[in-house]
């Protein structure tokens, strides 16, 4: 069978088989290039418990399960950043700490909220400090807040083994622009 002098099975069968290599190429990139070595990170690295890698959405999301949950949180984000950021390359992530909340924690994280989201622009931090350890202390919590040039780290605990992380992004402006993020994205969980 011929159309216009190309033979049509020939054509069909160049077109299917190029198909099989964008897609195996693109499935052999994803898995081996990232994937593999993401998950081999992650999982010898002794601060993680557990961890999910969500490549349904346009930029991956990798969610962590801490294994001690009295660690810096900072110092956990930090390491866990470097790590993922060297497997990541230059393509964009979030990356989210899983927590355990329960409905007192996330009073007391609703309580600090604005003091927190303040700080965010007016970099009052020893006022969320406070904020966020009295509330935490008034639902039977303990309250820890950290900072560095990237974010602002919420860890909330109780003794019965529930625990809220959370890292918030801060605002810096540099050259009139406001950049938002730790590594590459980081997502206020």
């Amino acid at each position: 069978m011929q159309w216009h002098g190309l033979r049509l099975p020939v054509v069909f069968l160049a077109f299917v088989c190029g198909l099989i290599l964008a897609f195996g190429g693109q499935y052999v990139y994803k898995e081996y290039i990232f994937q593999q070595p993401l998950n081999e990170i992650l999982a010898e690295n002794k601060l993680v418990d557990e961890f999910k890698v969500d490549n349904d959405t346009q930029i991956p999301v990798i969610k962590v399960k801490l294994a001690n949950n009295h660690v810096s949180l900072m110092e956990a984000y930090q390491q866990l950043n470097q790590s993922v950021g060297q497997v990541m390359n230059k393509k964009p992530y979030e990356l989210e700490f899983i927590s355990n909340s329960d409905a007192s924690l996330d009073q007391a994280f609703y309580e600090s909220h604005y003091v927190i989201y303040q700080a965010q622009v007016a970099g009052n931090f020893p006022d969320v400090a406070a904020k966020v350890k009295q509330a935490a202390a008034k639902q039977g919590a303990e309250g820890k807040v950290f900072v560095d040039e990237n974010n602002i780290y919420i860890q909330m605990y109780k003794p019965d083994g529930h625990y809220l992380n959370k890292v918030i992004p801060r605002q810096n402006t540099l050259n009139g622009v406001t950049l938002q993020g730790g590594g590459q994205i980081a997502k206020g969980n």
